[in-house]
């Protein structure tokens, strides 16, 4: 790539950095080099272990931080004249640095402390100057801070959610993918994920169940200084509420479980040099996932969460009143802790989308419900039961639910599974129901995607 200067600039910083590396070899011989405690920052340990501790780090002498310690240096004028007359870094030296939404003050000193003196140290093991490691580190350096643009990445958490594919894609340039290490560092540092343990103060457990998000990316010009006036919406922040909300919808649907979104959250990119420091985000409310229950998403069920995301879009979905009820009644019974809660919202979803359905003239709300789910699900091969199966199994979880919801004593006495075996847990009874109004919602919505066509 070329870059104009770039030898005069390398030319004045060589001189300053060997100064600098044999003054603290004068001080100190040879460096500290080990892990650092970090107060600002949550470092990976492991799948689910985080530690406010940096594995590797210069140990720095305490005079190197302080601000102007490389000014005392006389080689510094020379790479202070050097930046002064690039037309892209020069006006960035020890000014507001960020995009135009948002720019923080940031110190030449320090970042050529942290970019460059502080990565040849670590790279050598000492205080010897080595050109090989000079040209690589400066280069690196020359190319972030006068980097153009810079990627911005809005990430949704998501809680109570196990994965089996790498990543999902989405239309809109989203991406369900795993939070890269500095996104798990701001999210645990907003709370947007619970920690299951916390050891000490510098200590969390983030389970792996909690450690996937929405995401888009978006290329910003970066801005350097003061800026009079802010566009208006020149960097729109939340933009994933509207479709994570969708997405929860279709992984509960499809794939059933209790997954969540928390915190919208906005940072640059991890792999760049970072002209943005640390991250943005919205402090909305949220509930809680339950992690016995994870949303579990198979390959095998990419394309079925594609589709349903895509449904439900489409304005007869919208206008469809009974199916909007029931897919909202399945994704508050996928929240729920209690089983008895699930199952009334279960049914209040089976009756909006069933009672309609049947066209019976006669007979009660579980007579119509049972007839309608063994209509509807009577060859679905993902339940594995005709319909007398389906329908005795649906008119048995509306009588549960009458019996719940009247506060009867005994309310579940004989239930069983939609395969028809006896059994006395209403855990295991909700969940089948689960799934035939998951299926149920799931047809429906691909005959609303076929009358779009």
């Amino acid at each position: 790539m070329h870059n104009p200067g770039f030898d005069q600039r390398a030319a004045a910083v060589e001189p300053l950095v060997r100064a600098v590396l044999d003054g603290l070899a004068g001080d100190e011989g040879s460096p500290r080099v080990g892990r650092l405690p970090d107060n600002q920052h949550w470092w990976r340990y492991g799948q689910e272990s985080f530690v406010g501790l940096r594995p590797r780090a210069w140990l720095m002498p305490p005079y190197v931080p302080i601000v102007g310690w490389l000014d005392s240096f006389p080689e510094m004028k020379a790479v202070r004249a050097a930046y002064a007359a690039d037309p892209v870094r020069g006006p960035r030296v020890d000014a507001l640095l960020g995009t135009i939404a948002s720019r923080a003050a940031r110190n030449f000193d320090w970042l050529f402390i942290q970019h460059v003196i502080e990565p040849m140290v670590l790279a050598t093991g000492g205080y010897e100057f080595r050109d090989d490691v000079f040209q690589r580190v400066y280069a690196q350096f020359e190319m972030g801070f006068g980097a153009t643009t810079i990627t911005m990445v809005e990430f949704l958490p998501l809680n109570g959610f196990e994965p089996a594919l790498p990543r999902l894609e989405l239309p809109d340039g989203l991406v369900l993918q795993p939070m890269s290490d500095g996104q798990m560092d701001h999210a645990i540092s907003a709370l947007a994920v619970p920690r299951l343990t916390a050891s000490g103060v510098n200590g969390a457990q983030i389970s792996r169940h909690d450690q996937w998000a929405l995401t888009r990316s978006r290329v910003l010009e970066v801005v350097a200084g003061h800026v009079d006036v802010v566009p208006p919406n020149a960097e729109p922040f939340p933009t994933l509420l509207e479709p994570a909300s969708s997405l929860i919808t279709a992984l509960r649907i499809v794939c059933g479980g209790s997954a969540i979104t928390t915190y919208p959250m906005y940072a640059q990119a991890d792999d760049e040099f970072p002209i943005v420091c640390g991250a943005g985000a919205v402090l909305t409310t949220f509930g809680a996932a339950d992690n016995t229950r994870p949303t579990r998403l198979m390959p095998k069920d990419a394309d079925a969460v594609r589709v349903v995301y895509l449904a439900l879009r489409l304005p007869n979905v919208q206008r469809d009143r009974a199916l909007q009820v029931a897919i909202r009644r399945l994704v508050i019974a996928g929240t729920r802790n209690d089983d008895g809660d699930r199952l009334i919202d279960l049914s209040i979803a089976a009756e909006a989308l069933f009672i309609q359905r049947t066209n019976l003239p006669r007979g009660t709300k579980g007579d119509k419900i049972a007839a309608g789910a063994a209509q509807l699900l009577g060859n679905d091969p993902q339940l594995a039961a005709g319909p007398t199966e389906i329908s005795d199994f649906m008119a048995e979880i509306y009588r549960a639910r009458n019996a719940e919801i009247h506060g009867d004593g005994q309310p579940y006495r004989g239930l069983r599974r939609l395969s028809g075996a006896p059994i006395e847990s209403l855990a295991l009874a909700v969940a089948d129901a689960e799934l035939v109004m998951r299926r149920a919602v799931y047809l429906v919505l691909q005959d609303h995607v076929k009358a779009a066509r």
